[in-house]
């Protein structure tokens, strides 16, 4: 049996035969990094496939951000696709030089923009010339078409974003560097780049995922994410040096079914930029795959104090509606409800584990205070704080759901608990943190003024699918 090929990709004995078909568009997106040595528009004018415009990534991007060919707004998009006669409608196949390269970055721009009949050449320009199919060096002239677009928000990650994802580790983030400049070994191709790789990401280079010009077959495909350690199952943001050959590692994924998927625009361009203060940055191999657990798990508990109220002020994120509540006696299945929600990838199941009567005497407390985060109207996220004593609060619990996640909340929310804990004049408020918390938690507090006073080893039982299934049963949630 053959293996299974991309649905994105198409051959050139089927491009070839389509030339000159109505609604039938072939686009020339070849771009290089000075390494190459190679220019995709003098190439074009030397020899095309006939039919073929060329798309100039650096003109067809946004000017005003200061990096490279960042994606256009979608206006402009729509009018300089236009003049090269295409329309959102037409059936597109775009290629580069050898295949796999810039190629795909062309192809996530007209999809994000709404376009549905896109298609990436395999083998590319150089595999077309290889096997001696026409060429043409006339420069056409197309009829002008109106491009209507449907722009895709979600397929695409902000810097703003980008700073929540880390912070929250609420994505997975898939680097198409090479595993050198991933690792910080290989230093930055331009000038002024920090070296390294983003907290938490995953190392796949775009260049394992094609061969001679060709993408691998999709049983390679998924392999390769798994063994890079991407659970498939969940959403992947994807990053490079620029924004080009990310969309390789997106192509790749959409071809394997993972539709979660959203590329990082500004990518390390704009990321190994920024002030070491501003964007965190880690170097060597990505952290280990952690593995299913068959028994207690042990982690490095970290206890945390702070001794004055933060000094720190940050705005209301723009755009969005909120409202912090404080609950008074709060349902017990709502309170479940937050904990599945907000702390389930944390391993937060000490307190649905508990009986009614047990977690009702926790939580219904008159020292413990919850609050809870609205978004647009609806649940966020939580914190949860203990009055101790007069001079002592412990901050129990605080987190966001997932859908708040890079929306700008993080910090915010944190922020707004802090202030919270903070009114009763205590002398010292602690927190508790452990090594299966996200990996910048511990920073994160001490960002916020909290300072390291104690550590210590716990053993941490994770939940299996049978005891989750009959907690939810047990709280009456429809499965």
């Amino acid at each position: 049996m053959p293996a299974e090929k991309s649905r994105f990709v198409v051959s050139a004995d089927w491009v070839e035969k389509q030339l000159g078909a109505p609604e039938f568009r072939i686009v020339d997106a070849s771009w290089y990094l000075p390494a190459h040595n190679r220019n995709g528009a003098a190439e074009y004018a030397a020899g095309h496939i006939p039919g073929a415009v060329f798309f100039d990534q650096d003109a067809i991007a946004d000017h005003s951000t200061g990096l490279p060919h960042t994606l256009p707004t979608p206006s402009y998009f729509a009018e300089e696709v236009g003049k090269l006669g295409i329309s959102a409608t037409d059936t597109i196949v775009v290629y580069d030089g050898p295949g796999f390269f810039s190629a795909p970055r062309v192809w996530w721009m007209f999809r994000v923009m709404g376009a549905k009949a896109v298609y990436v050449l395999d083998g590319g320009i150089d595999g077309w010339k290889a096997t001696g199919r026409p060429l043409e060096t006339d420069l056409p002239e197309p009829k002008p078409a109106t491009f209507e677009i449907t722009f895709d928000r979600k397929r695409v990650t902000s810097f703003p974003q980008m700073l929540d994802i880390v912070d929250a580790g609420s994505r997975q983030i898939a680097d198409a560097r090479s595993a050198g400049r991933f690792t910080g070994e290989e230093a930055e191709p331009r000038a002024g780049m920090r070296s390294g790789h983003m907290p938490g990401a995953r190392s796949v280079p775009a260049s394992i995922l094609s061969e001679n010009g060709h993408l691998k077959d999709l049983a390679t495909l998924r392999s390769i994410f798994t063994t890079a350690g991407i659970d498939l199952s969940q959403p992947v943001v994807t990053s490079c040096g620029s924004g080009v050959t990310a969309a390789v590692v997106t192509l790749a994924l959409e071809s394997i079914g993972h539709s979660d998927n959203s590329l990082y625009d500004g990518s390390w361009s704009e990321w190994g930029s920024k002030p070491e203060t501003e964007t965190p940055i880690v170097t060597g191999a990505a952290e280990p795959i952690a593995t299913p657990a068959h028994g207690p798990l042990t982690a490095t508990v970290t206890t945390l104090e702070m001794t004055s109220p933060p000094k720190a002020s940050l705005p209301v994120p723009v755009n969005i509606q909120t409202a912090i509540m404080r609950t008074h006696e709060i349902p017990l299945p709502f309170y479940r409800f937050l904990h599945r929600q907000v702390g389930a990838r944390w391993h937060w199941y000490s307190r649905l584990r508990m009986s009614d009567a047990e977690l009702k005497t926790a939580i219904h407390d008159p020292r413990v205070n919850i609050s809870v985060l609205y978004v647009n109207g609806a649940p966020a996220g939580f914190f949860e704080f203990l009055q101790q004593s007069e001079e002592l609060v412990e901050l129990s619990y605080f987190g966001l759901i997932e859908h708040a996640l890079g929306l700008g909340l993080g910090k915010w929310f944190l922020l707004q608990a802090l202030y919270s804990v903070w009114q009763g004049n205590p002398k010292k408020v602690v927190v508790t943190t452990n090594s299966l918390d996200h990996p910048r938690a511990l920073q994160l507090y001490q960002q916020f003024g909290f300072s390291p006073v104690e550590t210590s080893s716990a053993l941490v039982d994770p939940i299996s699918e049978t005891e989750l299934l009959q907690l939810l049963k047990r709280d009456n949630i429809a499965l």
